[in-house]
């Protein structure tokens, strides 16, 4: 048996991995450094480890246990299971265990949101307003969906009024303060209801859009509604007290001594007084609808609220106690007929405002539950953003590792698919380029950080190669790996990308790769080196898939590779090397190419190889500057 025959079997280490192995095996001198210039030159000492009986049976031994681990493992799946699980173990516990942590992770994401402690962080205690000025203006510029609603209803508690005032006969000038509290109640109602509507003009409906886009103008404009509600409620009772002090006008007592006057007359019939049989709860009940129809705008904030039904309460109350003691006299002389003998205005004044804190209380628990809903869709806002921000990176991370439509399959796919990415792929153009003196540049010494700057000058070459790559002309172009000085990249990996009549991938393909070589020019000037690149294209059928499930990564294979890698390790230094085939492609388009013969390649035989020179002749004609003088 030769030499080279005994080494095929035996495993070749140094003197250093030998010393960690110990004396588990046995060897013999290798004498690495009589077959190997390098390890001659660095001194280095090798052994070749001897696989003896005792290593054939410690083996022998272990895949036996290997073959009884697994039979106890099939035993486990069956009735070994039911065993485990009588014990508390197995799946079960597995799936217990896996509830509480979901159970105790939902407990403390509940306690993290829970309303106390969010109002607590946010908001402030009585006006509710966040303590955030520009969360509070993200609040005041987001339109409530109910508005419409508000205003309807309160348009409704109008419209009763109105009613009420028509069935009772009242006077003139009550009728004409009705329909003032009329249009102001139509012009806010068309004014926030013309944004939906298509018939009215475009520049109302701007108006429209501009008034419930604030929350600020809405809370004005529903203050004024209710003002107008409250003066149509009083007015008759206002006007009730001036027509009862015409009884004593000049014109009724002294009409016999003065001549006629029509202008006195038509006063004093306009300004009639409404009619003796009108109760006083009439107002009551009316000024109650007024603060019923308050309740109804829940838009408005809790300090604004409190100040609005404060005003209504506190002005009615004035009326009735202050102002109009006369028109309220009569109840205030009878008393009620329970029997703590409280006066039913008194009991009217507290109704009104104990039903006023009972609104306040109410609007101020809806506003927290507005503010809390618009404070955790803000939060899930965020938290959308940031995961679709997280999942754009993770995307783009991914396209960087695999190509686009690869990245894509994997995306879509389902997670409990586990089957084999591959594809066939019929007209492929493969490049390989290398840089082969880079290893004499690359040496290990203190002044270049034991050799950090010899690979981070590597990684710029790499990274313009990419980013040469990242070109629009360039984008049917895929980087496959770089290993080493060594880059491989193909196109028409797709079928979008294939061209099989005007073989764009493959002419690209070619531009790339004297891209690359001018780039290394660059290179060269600006870091004072002196690299050379090889160069090697091929074109034909492949196989690509995704090998890997934790590090997966995406590779071509097929005899056409072989090809390609076997043009740039036989091709020259700063020469671009390719396949006959490769130039019956190129030839056509006008790339000048150059026959170099016969050439022997390993599994191959002899082939015919073509060196490609330079860039087609229409685009050269396009890029050379037209001469003018």
């Amino acid at each position: 048996m030769s030499f080279n025959q005994l080494q095929q079997r035996r495993i070749h280490v140094t003197k250093e991995t030998l010393r960690y192995l110990g004396k588990d095996y046995k060897v013999e001198p290798g004498l690495g450094a009589e077959r190997n210039s390098y390890l001659r030159d660095l001194n280095v000492e090798t052994y070749l480890i001897i696989p003896d009986e005792e290593y054939r049976d410690h083996h022998a031994r272990k895949s036996a246990l290997n073959g009884a681990a697994g039979s106890a493992k099939d035993f486990r799946k069956s009735d070994g299971k039911q065993i485990q699980n009588k014990l508390g173990f197995g799946e079960n516990q597995d799936i217990k265990d896996r509830e509480m942590e979901v159970n105790d992770y939902l407990a403390r994401a509940i306690d993290a949101r829970s309303i106390d402690q969010l109002r607590s962080e946010h908001c402030r205690k009585f006006l509710l307003t966040f303590r955030k000025k520009e969360v509070e203006e993200k609040f005041s510029k987001e339109r409530d969906q109910m508005l419409e609603a508000y205003f309807v209803c309160a348009a409704i508690s109008f419209c009763g009024i109105a009613i009420v005032h028509l069935l009772l006969k009242i006077d003139l000038i009550s009728f004409a303060i009705d329909c003032a509290g009329a249009f102001v109640t139509l012009f806010i109602l068309v004014s926030v209801l013309a944004d939906k509507s298509m018939c009215l003009p475009s520049s109302f409906r701007r108006l429209s859009r501009q008034i419930t886009s604030s929350r600020r103008v809405c809370q004005a404009i529903a203050c004024l509604m209710i003002c107008s509600l409250f003066l149509t409620a009083i007015g008759p009772l206002v006007l009730r007290r001036d027509s009862s002090s015409l009884a004593n006008h000049p014109l009724q007592n002294n009409a016999s001594d003065r001549p006629f006057d029509f202008g006195e007359m038509l006063k004093v019939n306009i300004t009639r007084k409404v009619r003796n049989d009108v109760p006083s709860e009439y107002f009551h009940l009316c000024v109650m609808l007024v603060i019923i129809s308050c309740a109804a705008f829940q838009q408005l904030t809790t300090g604004l609220r409190t100040v609005v039904l404060g005003t209504i309460v506190g002005v009615y109350l004035v009326l009735m106690f202050v102002v109009f003691t006369d028109t309220f006299g009569t109840s205030f002389t009878e008393l009620s007929s329970s029997s703590i003998g409280v006066p039913n205005s008194l009991l009217i004044a507290v109704v009104l405002i104990i039903t006023a804190l009972a609104l306040i209380m109410h609007g101020q628990q809806t506003e927290a539950t507005s503010r809390l809903d618009f404070l955790w869709k803000l939060q899930a806002t965020e938290e959308k953003e940031e995961m679709e921000h997280l999942q754009a990176y993770n995307k783009k991370l991914l396209a960087n590792i695999l190509p686009v439509h690869v990245a894509d399959h994997f995306m879509k796919m389902d997670k409990n698919n586990d089957e084999l990415y591959h594809e066939q792929c019929d007209y492929v153009c493969i490049l390989f380029a290398t840089i082969p003196n880079f290893s004499e540049f690359y040496v290990e010494l203190e002044a270049n950080n034991e050799g950090v700057e010899c690979l981070r000058l590597l990684n710029e070459i790499i990274a313009d190669f990419d980013e040469i790559l990242g070109e629009n002309q360039f984008r049917d172009i895929e980087k496959i790996k770089s290993t080493g000085s060594t880059y491989m990249a193909a196109s028409g990996l797709t079928k979008s990308s294939s061209d099989m009549r005007n073989f764009r991938h493959v002419a690209a393909m070619a531009d790339f790769a004297l891209r690359l070589r001018e780039q290394l020019v660059y290179v060269n000037e600006h870091s004072f080196n002196n690299f050379k690149i090889r160069i090697g294209i091929n074109i034909g059928p492949v196989v690509a898939g995704v090998i890997g499930a934790r590090k997966p990564q995406y590779d071509i294979w097929g005899n056409a590779v072989n090809v390609a890698s076997r043009m740039d390790s036989t091709g020259e230094l700063d020469k671009i090397q390719v396949t006959k085939d490769v130039f019956h492609v190129l030839e056509p388009k006008g790339y000048p190419l150059t026959c170099r013969g016969k050439i022997n390649v390993k599994g191959k035989g002899e082939m015919v190889t073509y060196f490609l020179n330079g860039y087609s002749r229409d685009r050269v004609q396009q890029e050379r500057p037209n001469e003018i003088f």
